[in-house]
């Protein structure tokens, strides 16, 4: 019997949090309702407590000892009930690519090449993850552990060069246009950190996983976007809500001593964060096409899914207006839901319905 490949927890979490940035990155406030920078603060708290609750199911569901994902153990219950997880999973991930590619293409588009057709870099990024996917997990976990580095000093040279340049009378009244639109984005927001189901998916490639390995990701990952928010808000003001990526624009200010317009290194790192998470992406897609079919074809699959990212981005990327009803359309939060709250617990249950039904028939 061939050996699952593994990797380590910070590996595995590293790969996820990556993928978080390039999402926070990308990040355009104009997809919802306008926000106050006051309230934009208090949309991303309120994100992050719709995150910590609705992982409770995930991480019930992956406490420590547990070696299977979701679908191994629905089809202990029931082969046509695993069928039919895959198929729900499958294009739940391929709904996250295709996202994932377009906001590569507008980000691309928009701040590199302006004035050129971004198709052709869509194909040549969704290529390498494909590329990178066929590696298989262990490589994409060491490649994410040394991304993470510059990353992660990227993060920190943005924040340290605009300290002199944060203002507090950029903050506006909090809850000036009420709270429904900041509880609504938030949840919106939070429902678009598709990465909480990837660890329902991926628990035989993680070796020693717990639950709270997802928390302390959880709160690394909230604790950042706080904080990026703090400074979006404080750097630019009102200013940020005319930018289509304010995070970006944040960037640009950033210099050092004499060094100058770095926002060019720094827009490397986060399309390094693109290709970890279109590559995660891809493998998950041909994972789940193996689970269904029972069949070893990696390299089939992954080809698969890689043109099934790439049709699917065709028809929004061009299209701003096109992409944005997509993503904030109710059926981002319902499809979270389901996918992290619902299917997890429908699992557990099944699971005591079927032991209970076998000891009642000894």
């Amino acid at each position: 019997m061939e050996k699952t490949p593994e990797i380590t927890p910070f590996q595995f979490y590293t790969i996820l949090f990556l993928s978080r940035v390039f999402a926070m990155v990308t990040y355009v406030a104009g997809f919802r309702s306008q926000l106050t920078t006051t309230d934009e603060v208090i949309m991303t708290l309120v994100m992050g407590v719709f995150l910590l609750v609705t992982a409770i199911p995930v991480a019930l569901f992956n406490r420590k000892g547990n070696r299977l994902s979701v679908i191994d153990r629905a089809s202990e219950v029931s082969a046509v009930f695993s069928k039919i997880l895959c198929v729900i999973y499958f294009a739940g991930t391929l709904y996250f690519g295709i996202v994932t590619a377009v906001r590569f293409g507008i980000f691309t588009g928009s701040v590199m090449f302006p004035d050129i057709n971004i198709t052709f870099f869509v194909f040549i990024m969704i290529a390498a993850s494909a590329f990178i996917a066929g590696k298989g997990i262990e490589a994409m976990g060491r490649s994410a552990v040394i991304i993470l580095i510059p990353v992660f000093f990227a993060l920190v040279f943005v924040f340290v060069t605009q300290t002199e340049k944060f203002d507090f009378l950029n903050f506006t009244s909090a809850f000036s246009d009420g709270v429904r639109d900041i509880f609504s984005s938030g949840a919106y927001t939070g429902a678009r950190t598709g990465e909480v189901a990837f660890v329902l998916l991926m628990t035989p490639y993680v070796k020693g996983q717990k639950s709270s390995h997802l928390y302390r990701w959880l709160a690394v990952v909230v604790l950042i976007i706080v904080i990026t928010e703090i400074f979006i808000s404080g750097v630019l003001g009102n200013y940020a809500g005319t930018q289509l990526f304010s995070m970006y624009s944040m960037s640009v200010l950033a210099q050092f001593g004499f060094i100058e317009r770095l926002d060019s290194l720094i827009t490397c790192m986060w399309l390094l964060c693109a290709g970890v998470k279109l590559s995660v992406t891809v493998f998950l897609c041909a994972s789940l096409m193996t689970s269904f079919f029972g069949k070893r074809k990696q390299i089939l699959y992954i080809a698969v899914s890689s043109l099934l990212i790439f049709a699917g981005t065709l028809p929004l990327s061009g299209s701003l207006l096109t992409f944005a009803s997509l993503i904030r359309s109710p059926f981002t939060i319902i499809f979270y839901l389901l996918c992290v709250c619902v299917i997890p617990v429908v699992v557990m249950i099944s699971e005591k319905l079927k032991v209970r039904a076998k000891l009642e028939t000894i």
